[in-house]
């Protein structure tokens, strides 16, 4: 970017139907209000910004982007024109430069000053007319975006987006990516580049990353933002508010474009929020330049996440109950064409405002302002002042049910985490007080929920309405089911046709024959989101499969968790000794099971626990066993040799509790947080185990190790005494 810009605002960059031209065209004036200032035109199912991307529009949609073009100049908002034709270009051929230099050319002739060009989410294969003409897929990646540069005259935006776009693409890693490497020696330094942070749904975006990209890229980057973005499962929506990025980033980065859901209507909060840090950044530097005296200090703008999500609440509230029909998007827009200077802070909502067909009548004053008292904002719609029972703690538990791709809503994890210590604490044998009093505390809930579905039947904006409806139907139908649940495992009487019976009704299972086949793949459910700490909700945790990227932290957890100090000294010699004797062979053995070896991912992308499976232990104490021990004496010769002892159970252990594992916990965490955990990886492991016909696991566990027993134990580990067991080592099993 040639001059000193800061974009802040939306890119639509979806999968999924795009926006029509009224939505985009309410999204400005929803930009002018909340004081963003960028738009990029990039949907990926609009064929002729992909799939069909050399084809030129016809003058009816050309007419309809020369009216977006002047809405968002008089927005001042710049409106940026993207192209995709990664799919199916030929770096090399000439008629596919034309083809793109002409469609350029035709936007150009409505107004387009800004340009984008992307190369995300395509195969990295070339031609072989390409591999002849170029090194490498990022120079071939190079020299296209250069040339286009030059023919559009160097314009002062141009945003290029590569094919590693996140540093969990860049192979073997992000410093030693030979695509970035090129992309940032051989790119124009004027042309900026987009990159979503460390995954493509980054939690967080931390300023160390940013400086490691940049200096990779060899200029700062341009956020382009998919925390609330939805089209990878539209079973979510991701309504929560900006979060997990630093103001302080502003100042290494050109700019943030948020990438949304893909329901226009449900992307108040995540915008509002967006642009509440954004006018932080703008006041702090605004006091700054202003800020002559070094002895006068001004008082810093800090973005909190929940004053953002509060106010956003309360500016949300009015737009429930504005008269718009579920086709809106086909209703006229008036568009207020006078020379007068639009501002963000000055603008009126007459500025542009939404005629529907079938009633002229006014929508509620955009403008209106709202007390901060949840419990007493109520909808107003205009003159007659009729009431309505939604509330700002409605939209809340919405916003909640519907939060982050990371976080649920604190509110709702609290409930969650409730049906979770229902679930697995109902004893018909002890006191049951406690349980009925919580039981009855979820039943409550369930019906808050039901209560808002209610109220969201009856609000006038039908447009938001249907956008929600589904998913909230959803939501509604699967807390009852927990509800009756809980109602039935504690009435003996009752016989329910879901439960347990095996003769299902196909709402009661969500997915049909995608759930299907998620089922058997080995993801089973571990993926799910697990905030295990009831009293502490900023712990969220995330269980994936194991990669052999992760043998380094999960060698030096294993080493912190079993430390014992008569050890310390052979480990300050040979600081991977202890987990190479605990977990080495496992690791390196082809009979670990990989489809069932996990870790547990803190919210700072940290290995904070992992679980090893061998489901032939047999076979791995007789054979594989003795060729790692072999192998350690040769790694460690000056090591007293009977420091890596033999391990050989009975047959009968073997028979019985055929599968061995290894499960580790960050010792250091919350005990809470560690037998959730625990109890967490065992239910996946046992649930999958049984899907394959075995019925017990075993672990062994050196006597040392005390909490490390204590903690099998907890999870329902038993001890299994044995004559000839060596001294050192404690064998314990679970049945299921």
């Amino acid at each position: 970017m040639k001059k000193n810009y800061f974009l802040c605002g939306i890119i639509e960059g979806y999968y999924g139907r795009p926006w029509s031209l009224n939505q985009r065209k309410i999204l400005f004036e929803t930009c002018l209000r909340f004081g963003l200032n960028a738009y990029v035109y990039a949907p990926k199912d609009d064929a002729k910004h992909r799939s069909r991307w050399r084809d030129l529009y016809t003058n009816d949609e050309l007419n309809e982007l020369r009216q977006l073009i002047h809405i968002a100049k008089q927005c001042e908002i710049y409106f940026i024109y993207a192209l995709s034709p990664g799919l199916d270009i030929s770096y090399s051929s000439e008629k596919d430069l034309l083809a793109l230099k002409r469609k350029f050319d035709q936007l150009s002739s409505v107004g387009c000053e800004h340009w984008s060009l992307l190369f995300d989410d395509i195969e990295n294969e070339m031609s072989q007319e390409d591999k002849n003409n170029f090194p490498s897929f990022a120079h071939a990646h190079v020299s296209l975006t250069n040339q286009l540069y030059e023919y559009l005259k160097k314009p002062n935006i141009f945003l290029f987006c590569p094919t590693v776009y996140c540093s969990r693409m860049a192979v073997p890693s992000l410093d030693k990516s030979s695509y970035l490497q090129t992309i940032g020696d051989d790119l124009h330094p004027d042309i900026d580049i987009f990159w979503t942070g460390p995954k493509v749904v980054s939690r967080q975006i931390t300023i160390s990353h940013i400086l490691s990209v940049n200096n990779l890229l060899k200029r700062c980057v341009t956020i382009w933002d998919n925390l609330n973005a939805n089209d990878y499962d539209q079973r979510r929506l991701c309504m929560g508010p900006f979060s997990g990025r630093s103001l302080n980033l502003s100042s290494h980065i050109c700019g943030i474009l948020s990438n949304p859901n893909c329901e226009f209507e449900l992307n108040f909060v995540p915008l509002n929020t967006l642009s509440q840090w954004f006018q932080s950044i703008k006041l702090n530097e605004k006091h700054r330049q202003y800020d002559n005296d070094e002895n006068d200090t001004f008082r810093l703008e800090i973005y909190q996440v929940d004053k953002a999500l509060n106010q956003s609440l309360i500016d949300w509230l009015p737009e429930f109950n504005k008269i718009k029909s579920a086709n809106y998007s086909q209703e006229i827009i008036k568009i207020d064409n006078s020379p007068e200077e639009m501002n963000p802070k000055g603008a009126s909502s007459s500025s542009l405002s939404l005629i529907n067909d079938e009633d002229s009548q006014d929508s509620i004053n955009e403008n209106q302002m709202y007390s901060s008292s949840s419990k007493t904002h109520k909808m107003e719609c205009d003159q007659n002042s009729i009431h309505y029972d939604l509330t700002i703690d409605d939209i809340r538990l919405l916003v909640e049910l519907f939060y982050l791709p990371y976080q649920h809503g604190p509110n709702v994890q609290q409930i969650f985490m409730e049906f979770y210590w229902l679930r697995y604490n109902y004893n018909p044998h002890q006191n049951l007080d406690e349980w009925r009093c919580r039981a009855q505390l979820f039943h409550n809930n369930a019906k808050n929920i039901s209560r808002l579905l209610e109220k969201l039947i009856k609000i006038q904006n039908r447009a938001l309405l249907y956008d929600v409806y589904n998913y909230i139907n959803d939501m509604n139908s699967t807390i009852i089911l927990c509800s009756k649940y809980l109602h039935w495992i504690d009435d003996d009487q009752k016989r329910s046709l879901v439960f347990m019976s095996g003769d299902i009704e196909p709402w009661s299972k969500r997915g049909g024959i995608a759930g299907d086949f998620l089922d058997i793949l080995p993801l089973g459910d571990f993926q799910s989101l697990i905030k295990s700490d009831l009293n502490s909700l900023s712990n969220t945790f995330i269980i994936r499969a194991m990669t052999s990227n992760d043998q380094s932290s999960i060698y030096d957890l294993c080493s912190t968790v079993c430390y014992q100090d008569d050890l310390s000294h052979l480990l300050n010699q040979h600081s991977h000794i202890l987990a190479d004797k605990i977990i080495g062979g496992y690791v390196s053995s082809s009979l670990n099971n990989n489809n069932l070896c996990f870790v547990i991912e803190n919210d700072q992308d940290k290995i904070c626990g992992f679980l090893l499976t061998i489901n032939e232990s047999e076979k791995y104490d007789k054979y594989i066993q003795t060729k790692w021990i072999e192998q350690l004496h040769e790694k460690y010769p000056d090591v007293d040799q009977n420091f890596f002892e033999l391990i050989e159970c009975p047959q009968w252990i073997y028979d019985r509790y055929s599968v061995r594992i290894q499960i580790f916990i960050d010792s250091t965490m919350n005990k809470n947080n560690i037998y959730y955990l625990g109890t967490k990886l065992m239910k996946i492991l046992i649930k999958n185990l049984s899907q394959q016909g075995f019925r017990g696991c075993h672990t062994l566990v050196d006597e040392r190790f005390t909490l490390l027993h204590k903690f099998y134990l907890n999870l329902g580990f038993i001890d299994i005494p044995i004559i000839d067991q060596n001294n050192q080592n404690i064998l314990l099993g679970k049945q299921f």
